[in-house]
């Protein structure tokens, strides 16, 4: 893992967000989110003193990021978990995609589908030309109203909602759905996706991932993961979405 310099990035946790620019405080974050760690193993992943990074976790617990627990299998030994959400992180700015909307934007002014399709790019776009990658709270706030919309899907089996979530998506999105029971997956053809979205080498449609994420974890209450393997923004002729528990 590469070590996080010259960057903030922010967290979310019940009292707000908070931006950390530390890189020795980020390293200690993003180890966490893959999983706890010892006391030790932290140490040894940043290669600094015990001194220092005691005083960088006292902090993190203080800001309520971070929480410290007793190992069950050996009470001399602590560790630590994330106690707060990822959401993004400032970037170089990269305005010239942002700039090609804008400019795409007067020839759909008239269609209302069209328009809304274009301000959800801008957003998109608008965070990236002024520096700031905000993916990460997007599919948020996508799987929170996946969750909250999941008690109007009738179904009682996976294979059965898969369906059920794909009728949905093209209803809502004018889009075609292709439903891939043995991956399992859901493709999507969208005419308008394919003519508007630049190919930015990496999947662009993360409000979409989250939906059909908190769907899923709304409905049967287990931890699904969706991820969009495939995309146009990655120079593919559909998007791909892979679910996996």
């Amino acid at each position: 893992m590469a070590k996080p310099e010259g960057k903030t990035e922010f967290f979310y946790n019940d009292n707000g967000l908070v931006a950390i620019g530390s890189p020795v405080k980020l390293q200690i974050l993003n180890l966490l989110r893959e999983e706890p760690r010892s006391f030790d193993e932290i140490v040894k992943f940043t290669a600094k003193a015990k001194s220092t990074i005691s005083v960088h976790l006292n902090n993190l617990r203080s800001c309520e990021l971070v929480e410290e627990n007793i190992d069950p299998e050996d009470r001399r030994r602590k560790v630590y978990s994330l106690t707060s959400r990822y959401m993004g992180c400032s970037q170089e700015p990269f305005i010239e995609r942002y700039r090609s909307l804008l400019e795409k934007a007067p020839a759909y002014g008239n269609d209302r589908f069209c328009f809304a399709e274009i301000l959800l790019h801008a957003l998109y776009f608008g965070f990236e030309a002024y520096g700031i990658d905000n993916a990460p709270i997007i599919k948020t706030i996508g799987s929170d109203l996946g969750r909250s919309i999941s008690p109007i899907f009738e179904s009682e089996t996976f294979e059965e909602l898969l369906r059920e979530i794909g009728n949905f998506l093209e209803y809502q999105g004018k889009c075609r759905v292709t439903t891939l029971v043995n991956i399992p997956a859901l493709q999507i053809e969208d005419d308008f996706k394919a003519r508007s979205i630049p190919v930015i080498g990496k999947p662009f449609c993360t409000l979409r991932e989250g939906i059909i994420e908190g769907i899923l974890r709304g409905k049967f209450e287990k931890e699904y993961r969706v991820t969009e393997i495939e995309c146009y923004g990655s120079g593919h002729e559909h998007c791909l979405f892979k679910i996996t528990i």
